[in-house]
């Protein structure tokens, strides 16, 4: 039997990758995620999928593929897949985001999942910290009127380099640079061929050369297909094309002419716009004010030598926020217990000795911070011109802003590598064939590239 890719997520859209490797022996998913346009053809807002029924909405609609002994039972009642043994032998995810790993919380529980160390301390902190689901390594009962148990998932965790064998299959994650910790492209082996699969990956942030490793280690391998992302793969390129130095160096000079309150926004697991918050608050002698979200997942990776993060329960330049609630969650109160957090009160004291750390979602926290004018750094993507919601957002985000005497500065390196990055590790690479997933313009690829193959969504093809 020859080696068999099949794409059922990935293909002409932003995120959701499910890519099957499937060979005489085995067959393994590469991602398992969500994607982020598909979904929003049928909902948006309090329009959601039915997660009380499971799959029935996603099947109904053709949102996920309909595969025998791939998702759990509780997750396939009501449909029409009976459930069955697993047919399926792993799934391996390259990083945290959820449009790579949305999706496993319907996986078969037998079904073992790899991820890296980092990768499964951060879910595992989301898990906690968000009640999102992704898995869970011991046995729990869902709050149904059945009661339902619901097994054990196996995770098992990896780290760059290390060869991974099912059945006839060898996987070899090899780190990049993303922007998320703990991410990794995938180098697969079978007897009937190579594939180099890229996930999500940079050359502008601060470790290029992690990425580097993967590319020379896919062009080593001499690849029969090479499966990569094209985020940002446009005909023209209307965002800023900014490095992580470049975010650091324009950050520290707006905090050091801003006599009050500084906001710093970013995505929550973008540990490298942390760093930069956290080292410019140090050379400015500012206190960098987190959420105990962030201190939580701080803490999750402490053991982590390579990225050496900050203890932020230890660190003199830290101080966790605690928001006025009426009831706090578990994890939230043993925080409190343990770590004199501080309030909207000690901030607004502070506040010209403060960088604080703030959610989109949380803005209204201004009122009783009651800030002087300042500046807020926005290290967040730019609203999209196509996206009626996210540029309702930006405008109410403005609005805050405005009413509190606050600057808007926009100042953002992309987790994704630009256009002409992208098609230079294409070249480098130098696979016999080239399949562009996570974009929404693969006929760029074939004017630029060698050896492209544009897939449709649930075919096959053969290596």
């Amino acid at each position: 039997m020859p080696t068999t890719l099949t794409f059922y997520g990935g293909i002409n859209e932003i995120g959701g990758n499910k890519i099957l490797v499937e060979t005489k022996e085995a067959r393994i998913f590469l991602d398992f995620g969500q994607s982020f346009s598909l979904l929003d053809d049928y909902f948006c807002d309090f329009l959601q999928p039915r997660e009380r029924f499971g799959l029935r909405d996603y099947f109904a609609l053709d949102l996920m593929p309909k595969l025998k002994g791939l998702y759990n039972a509780h997750s396939l009642k009501g449909t029409e897949i009976g459930y069955g043994e697993p047919e399926y032998d792993a799934v391996f995810i390259t990083h945290a985001h959820q449009d790579h790993t949305a999706h496993l919380r319907y996986l078969d529980q037998r079904i073992p999942i790899y991820m890296g160390e980092t990768a499964k301390a951060i879910l595992d902190s989301t898990q906690e910290t968000t009640g999102q689901f992704f898995y869970s390594e011991t046995e729990w009962q869902k709050r149904d009127k059945e009661k339902t148990v619901m097994p054990a998932n196996v995770v098992k965790t990896f780290r760059t380099g290390r060869k991974i064998r099912i059945g006839d299959i060898s996987v070899t994650p090899v780190h990049v640079d993303h922007s998320v910790p703990g991410a990794y492209g995938f180098i697969v082996e079978t007897d009937g061929g190579t594939v180099a699969y890229s996930g999500d990956l940079r050359k502008h942030g601060n470790k290029p050369e992690l990425t580097q490793d993967f590319l020379e280690a896919a062009k080593k391998s001499g690849p029969d297909v090479l499966v990569i992302e094209g985020t940002r793969v446009r005909p023209t390129e209307d965002r800023k094309n900014h490095t992580e130095a470049f975010v650091r160096s324009e950050s520290s000079k707006i905090a050091k002419q801003t006599d009050g309150l500084i906001l710093a926004m970013r995505y929550p697991k973008d540990l490298d716009r942390f760093r930069t918050f956290y080292r410019i608050a140090k050379e400015t002698g500012r206190k960098l004010v987190i959420s105990p979200k962030t201190a939580h997942l701080l803490l999750g990776l402490g053991n982590d030598r390579a990225l050496a993060l900050p203890n932020p329960l230890k660190d003199d330049s830290i101080e966790v926020y605690s928001r006025e609630k009426l009831a706090y969650k578990g994890w939230e109160k043993a925080m409190m217990d343990a770590h004199r957090c501080v309030d909207a009160a000690w901030v607004a004291k502070n506040q010209k000795k403060v960088i604080l750390e703030l959610d989109f979602s949380f803005m209204n926290e201004l009122v009783d911070v009651k800030p002087s004018p300042g500046a807020c750094i926005h290290s967040m993507s730019e609203p999209f011109e196509e996206d009626p919601m996210s540029q309702l957002q930006d405008e109410v985000l403005r609005n805050w802003l405005d009413r509190f005497s606050l600057t808007h500065n926009q100042l953002h390196a992309s987790g994704h590598a630009s256009t002409n990055e992208i098609f230079e590790m294409v070249g480098f690479i130098s696979a016999k064939r080239v399949v562009p997933v996570h974009t929404q313009c693969p006929e760029m690829f074939e004017k630029n590239c060698k050896g492209v193959v544009q897939m449709e969504k649930g075919k096959e093809m053969k290596i």
